[in-house]
């Protein structure tokens, strides 16, 4: 990377860590290895040197290492009032109001998902195969394009190594062929690339990221991806990488991966199929008058569908003690995310909000959910991680949900076992 983007991206970084200390009551914890591996771990630092936000790393897996989310800012109490949700006439919504009849981009990303690892593993020289263990760091989103970055993890003499198949960064990979001094070599129907940095701002001390590139001679789009691991040994060498892009099979990756290819009609079938999966157990603890489906420019994400339009969408319950919101028992805290406090109680004034929603299920402090209602997806480091994303929603966004709406959901029976479930048929891996 030149200087000039390296300052970007460590601006980048200051404000995703400002953003989030924003949230908390204490700075983003910066290690987690109760999360995952040492691959993981690593895998969030290249994420946020490269401006990425992990599929399923966002605000909330953020919230749940973090501790307790820090959302009473003070203020008045206010757990009192009407908390009924009242007669409501819109309650009737079309049952496909603001759907997307065609494919959408999310809809080519879950086939791409689907289908990467049986593409890929031909590929892979002998002895490297796909992990059985998918995680979601493999995967992710740009802050900068709305891009998703679909990925794999490779497994290699007993380690993981996240892979990533990025086309959203020719600088990050010119500046990693610089600094390796990679030449240009002439394969078939092309040339390649391959650089592998040890150590520095693309890998945590001890480990490495390797980047690879094809350039064709039919086309001006390079294909490119990088992966990263420990020690200091890639597991596909330029030797494995040239036998790569010369075979047969290596033109299925390129279409499948090819963003000019629009999803196929049986994507688009399988999108209705799994939203109905996702409200049948949705309605169990949505308020009526409201749906969930799945988003069209975030692949993996949620929108709630509303009689006003859609808004982006993402709810999930804390479990235990040890990790809780601070938001006082009985009431229901808000957090507008607008930079200028942590929020506070709100009470039952029928006001549609957009924000952060947090209180307790029951009377002790053990069991929490957590509910974010934005508008419509947006690109920047500045917008709430749930709604980032492309920006190809078509539908009016949404108000938001009134505090009465919210706090349904809250005390919805069951209400975690239905988030557990929507978001395992809403995931992506």
């Amino acid at each position: 990377m030149t200087p000039a983007n390296s300052e970007n991206r460590d601006t980048t970084d200051l404000m995703v860590h400002d953003m989030i200390g924003r949230l908390f009551e204490e700075p983003e914890p910066m290690h987690r290895t109760d999360l995952a591996d040492g691959a993981i771990a690593q895998g969030m630092a290249v994420t946020r040197r490269r401006g990425f936000t992990v599929a399923g790393a966002t605000l909330s897996v953020l919230v749940v290492v973090g501790g307790a989310v820090a959302m009473a800012g003070g203020g008045p109490r206010t757990g009192g009032g009407d908390w009924s949700l009242g007669p409501d006439p819109t309650a009737n919504i079309a049952p496909q109001a603001y759907e997307d009849t065609g494919p959408t981009y999310a809809d080519r990303q879950r086939e791409i998902v689907e289908q990467l690892p049986s593409v890929f593993r031909p590929l892979l020289p002998a002895g490297v195969t796909v992990s059985p263990n998918q995680t979601q760091a493999a995967g992710g989103s740009s802050m900068l394009t709305g891009d998703y970055v679909p990925g794999i993890v490779l497994r290699s003499g007993g380690d993981d190594y996240p892979l990533r198949f990025d086309n959203t960064d020719a600088a990050g990979y010119a500046s990693a062929f610089a600094r390796a001094s990679s030449p240009s070599i002439a394969v078939a129907g092309g040339t390649i690339r391959v650089a592998v940095v040890q150590g520095g701002t693309e890998s945590p001390q001890h480990g490495f990221s390797a980047w690879y590139e094809f350039t064709p001679t039919d086309s001006k789009q390079a294909f490119h991806f990088y992966l990263y691991g420990s020690g200091s040994t890639t597991p596909i060498s330029p030797t494995a990488f040239q036998h790569m892009v010369e075979s047969p099979a290596f033109a299925k990756l390129r279409q499948l991966l090819d963003p000019s290819v629009p999803a196929s009609a049986d994507a688009v079938r399988q999108r209705y199929a799994t939203e109905a999966k996702i409200n049948a157990e949705a309605q169990k603890a949505l308020p009526p008058g409201f749906r969930l489906k799945l988003n069209p420019g975030a692949p993996g994400g949620l929108e709630l569908v509303g009689p006003g339009g859609v808004n982006t969408f993402e709810w999930f319950s804390l479990l235990g003690k040890d990790q809780q919101i601070s938001c006082p028992a009985q009431s229901l805290c808000f957090a507008p995310y607008s930079g200028d406090g942590l929020g506070s109680t709100v009470g039952p004034d029928s006001k549609a909000r957009l924000g952060v929603y947090g209180g307790w299920t029951g009377k002790s402090a053990d069991s929490s959910v957590v509910i974010h209602v934005f508008g419509k997806s947006e690109l920047g480091t500045s917008v709430d991680p749930t709604q980032m994303g492309k920006p190809t929603e078509t539908g009016p966004q949404g108000p938001g949900l009134t505090p009465q709406q919210a706090m349904a959901i809250v005390k919805a029976p069951n209400v975690a076992t239905v988030i557990a479930d929507v978001q395992k048929l809403a995931a992506l891996y």
